[in-house]
């Protein structure tokens, strides 16, 4: 590895990993509140409505981001005004369409699936405005991470997240009653922050072109589309557990699995922050070192997220009464024996993710597409039955039976295509703790 590339790693990784951190952390210190000043139901209710606000704002995401990132990233300085304005474009016709179908589909399916939850459709009425006001924010984060400028991209991320904190620690502090219909209304101020914050550091990217270019127009969506279908997907699949024990269990259900499911994306941060880094660096790798630099990309950066989350795992493992009494407070213990399975999900994460961030960055998001929708299949099939057998436990069950299954699946396709090796990444660890061990050793002989 060039000095070139370790300073990109370091540098690029670092403001990476605190955005991940501070964001799950900031995500953490808001449960922690929550769950001591608002009741289960209540708790549960703004976690669906989190999870329904996940998927709109991914779906978005996933047609915009991983396109424009990919095409400033390898086209020639005169086209990215053009992509720029074609991605903006774009990102204004989505906009508009999430709109029209929050207001369309948002009060039959929740009086269907909430009908003695009214409150929740007033929510997302109101998620409409921030959807509007999320959309420069948005831009701007992609436009910097294809630039590379991991600085203003934590900056801006830290600024919607915190600002939210800020709201519902100064409630709690001075015992004022939170009101999650309120905060659905404070993210509107949230998003607008972050917003103008993103955009001084933006700005000197901001470049468009006076004429919309419609063959990027149409580069980037046909590019977008089957991003746009995988994160659709992917996120479904991700809440697939909690969405179907809300609805067959109940909101309180959602509020014990939330806590363990909580704390195990703890252990995830270094996975979803190396992901990060990864998608940019390898767009380029893949034009220029082909099958065996996608291979090395993957091995390594999944070794690298095992040699840091496996220590945490085996923590938290053993002190999984400890850990939820001091977040969740006593009445959750009932989460304990969920943490103890869902901890093993983060094992699987690393190769999942890495898996799709690979493929998307070297331009195939349409074979990740089709292994998304399989996963998100199996995942709705394992839960249902599992739920309907064993209640909160058979979503545990039947989510990590799914990561199991499409483990062996994905990893037999890499190997034939790439050669990667599913072993490799572990036998990889201690190349990763030594190479750990000499950054921080010359770190500190600089200070």
């Amino acid at each position: 590895m060039s000095k070139g590339e370790k300073s990109y790693w370091i540098k690029s990784g670092s403001y990476s990993v605190l955005e991940r951190v501070f964001g799950q952390f900031i995500g953490f210190g808001n449960m922690f509140l929550l769950l001591r000043a608002v009741s289960k139901e209540e708790f549960g209710l703004w976690i669906q409505f989190l999870i329904l606000a996940a998927v709109i704002e991914v779906s978005r995401t996933g047609l915009i981001q991983n396109g424009l990132i990919r095409y400033l990233t390898t086209s020639a300085e005169e086209e990215k005004p053009k992509i720029n304005t074609a991605s903006l474009f774009n990102a204004l016709v989505l906009t508009f369409i999430v709109i029209i179908l929050i207001f369309t589909i948002v009060q039959p399916v929740t009086s269907y699936f909430y009908p003695e939850y009214p409150e929740l459709i007033q929510m997302f009425y109101y998620y409409s405005l921030t959807t509007i006001v999320l959309l420069p924010f948005l831009q701007f984060n992609y436009i910097l991470q294809a630039n590379l400028d991991f600085k203003g991209f934590f900056w801006s991320s830290l600024t919607y997240k915190g600002t939210l904190f800020i709201y519902i620690f100064y409630k709690y502090w001075n015992g004022i009653t939170i009101d999650i219909f309120e905060m659905s209304l404070f993210l509107i101020f949230a998003a607008s922050a972050a917003s103008i914050v993103g955009y001084f550091f933006v700005k000197k990217y901001l470049k468009f072109s006076k004429t919309i270019d419609w063959k990027w127009v149409k580069e980037l969506f046909h590019f977008g589309k089957f991003t746009f279908g995988s994160n659709l997907s992917t996120i479904i699949y991700k809440f697939t557990d909690r969405t179907m024990l809300g609805t067959m269990v109940g909101v309180d259900a959602i509020s014990l699995y939330e806590v363990a499911i909580r704390i195990t994306n703890l252990v995830d941060i270094p996975a979803i922050s190396i992901a990060a880094v990864v998608f940019p660096q390898n767009a380029k790798n893949s034009l220029s070192q082909g099958k065996e630099g996608v291979r090395e990309m993957y091995e390594r950066s999944v070794a690298a997220i095992l040699g840091l989350i496996i220590p945490a795992m085996i923590f938290i493992y053993l002190f999984a009464e400890i850990v939820v009494v001091i977040l969740g407070k006593a009445q959750y213990l009932e989460s304990v024996p969920i943490l103890r399975v869902t901890i093993f999900f983060a094992l699987f994460v690393p190769f999942a993710l890495q898996f799709g961030t690979i493929l998307d960055s070297i331009g195939k998001p349409k074979i990740n597409f089709r292994f998304v929708i399989l996963g998100l299949i199996l995942n709705i099939i394992f839960n249902y039955f599992f739920i309907k057998e064993f209640g909160i436990m058979g979503a545990v069950y039947g989510t990590l039976l799914t990561y199991s299954v499409m483990f062996i699946i994905q990893m037999s396709f890499f190997y034939k295509w790439y050669g990667v090796r599913p072993w490799r990444p572990i036998a990889l660890i201690p190349w990763f703790y030594k190479n750990l061990f000499s950054t921080v050793q010359g770190f500190l002989k600089k200070k």
